[in-house]
């Protein structure tokens, strides 16, 4: 009886034990819940990108990654308790490759002044050093999935990958404000117009007719921008734009949800659209 006893109290803590393990692990590995006003609070917010899956917006900011469930709109944040300075980012595959600057608090793992090209594989939880840490510093990033090129901007050169990043080759010597990789070629935002590139970055052309858009995203064909005005462009495959809204202020970041909606970055907040600009609602709301 009191053997008995003894056993299944032994299993019984032997349960708890691993109970308990796997809750504090669970909460470990929890993004902490946050709420819009971490965005813009001591924070300012450098790109946006939908998730792979469609159902999350990416937020790179100052204070590292955030999520917002598109559906739920709730926020959570700084994913992994990562406060990197987020200054470039964007999916490739199931991974996310970063760049910008070790945060000041949380895990510390990252060399600086600027971390190089950074990845990871578990949407923000952890990040590894890929590459030039200590050296680039890349403000405008893109993955172009037809062809598994990276290209990043810093100092005045666009660099290369065909090896996500491990190794480098010298494209164009340009200042680039945004990139975007396009099924047309790569499109370059420049103080002096829109460009596109059809060797990975290589070399570019202006693109003929083009409106001044400094900031620029895509869904399938279509592309959209905004000028240093506020005014909204479109465009399409045939390289037609049109002038199809307004943003509702300053916008330091935007993107194209698969929907079809555009989300913006502002001082104020995320904002959204579902109409090209017409109006705009709080992001979440």
């Amino acid at each position: 009886m009191h053997s008995s006893y003894s056993h299944r109290r032994r299993r019984a803590i032997a349960a708890a034990a691993t109970c308990t393990a796997v809750a504090a692990l669970t909460a470990a590995c929890a993004s902490p819940a946050a709420t819009a006003d971490a965005l813009t609070d001591d924070n300012h917010i450098h790109e946006l990108l939908p998730s792979a899956d469609g159902g999350s917006l990416l937020v790179a900011s100052h204070n590292g990654l955030f999520t917002v469930d598109l559906s739920s709109e709730e926020v959570e944040g700084p994913i992994g308790e990562h406060s990197i300075d987020l200054m470039g980012l964007t999916v490739a595959g199931e991974s996310l490759l970063a760049s910008g600057h070790p945060g000041t608090t949380g895990p510390q793992h990252l060399e600086g002044p600027n971390v190089g090209l950074i990845r990871s594989d578990d949407l923000g939880e952890n990040w590894e050093a890929v590459s030039l840490g200590g050296i680039a510093d890349f403000h405008a990033l893109t993955f172009d999935q037809a062809t598994g090129s990276v290209i990043g901007s810093h100092a005045g050169q666009l660099l290369i990958s065909e090896d996500m990043g491990s190794t480098w080759r010298q494209g164009a010597a340009a200042d680039a404000y945004d990139l975007l990789a396009t099924d047309h070629g790569l499109l370059m935002t420049t103080f002096t117009g829109l460009q596109r590139s059809q060797d990975d970055g290589g070399t570019f052309r202006p693109v003929e007719d083009a409106p001044a858009v400094v900031l620029i995203a895509s869904a399938g064909d279509t592309v959209v921008g905004v000028d240093v005005d506020g005014t909204l462009w479109q465009t399409d495959s045939s390289d037609q734009w049109s002038a199809v809204g307004t943003a509702p202020e300053q916008v330091f970041a935007l993107t194209s949800l698969d929907s079809g909606d555009l989300v913006v970055a502002t001082r104020s907040g995320l904002q959204r659209t579902s109409d090209l600009g017409q109006t705009w609602h709080p992001l979440p709301a």
